[in-house]
């Protein structure tokens, strides 16, 4: 029963958020990224992972920013926060168009990292290798984010889109399978679009 209460109040905040602010298109970009962390840590309480992944320990949750990251300081309202009885933690990576510039060793060490994240955000930075990036940590059971035009025909499993000045998402629920993830229906009822 008190599952049941913790996840209708989460709903109930994701809720807010995604009818709540107003983001103005491009005026008010820290606006729109400190919703879309907001969104970020709010979706850990509504996916579920393979206990391979998220083992009942005291292992945080890690999300994973890749490319240039737009955030700032978006996450520090979540600082020192949990989810799932977990501490999260937010990890800053290289994306693969500055990594084609590093040594294969440089880059097989990044995208090791990579993969021990729970959610990854590929920045729009890494729009034209959101493909090849999503290729590359297949079968690590990752919930893949991002908000670029096609982040879902590349393999994505959530996108942000603005529309109606606000912040809503998309649902790519083929892919999520494919990464052994189970997106709750409370999340998928808030998308604008779900895509099996």
């Amino acid at each position: 029963m008190k599952n049941r209460i913790k996840t209708y109040i989460f709903a109930a905040v994701l809720l807010a958020l995604f009818i709540g602010p107003q983001v103005q298109a491009n005026s008010d970009t820290a606006r729109e990224y400190q919703v879309k962390a907001a969104f970020l840590y709010n979706f850990i309480m509504f996916v579920d992972w393979p206990a391979s992944k998220m083992p009942n320990d005291s292992s945080p949750v890690l999300i994973g920013i890749v490319g240039k990251d737009p955030f700032g300081d978006a996450f520090d309202p979540v600082k020192d926060k949990q989810a799932k009885n977990k501490k999260v933690v937010i990890k800053r990576f290289k994306g693969l168009e500055e990594l084609k510039k590093a040594t294969q060793e440089e880059k097989d060490a990044e995208f090791t990292e990579i993969k021990k994240c729970h959610m990854v955000f590929i920045c729009g930075s890494e729009e034209k290798v959101v493909k090849e990036t999503i290729d590359m940590i297949k079968g690590s059971d990752i919930l893949t984010v991002g908000d670029t035009s096609k982040f879902l025909s590349d393999g994505g499993i959530i996108n942000f889109v603005i529309e109606d000045k606000k912040v809503r998402f998309e649902v790519n629920l083929g892919a999520a399978k494919q990464a052994n993830l189970k997106i709750r229906s409370q999340l998928l009822r808030l998308a604008i679009k779900v895509i099996e």
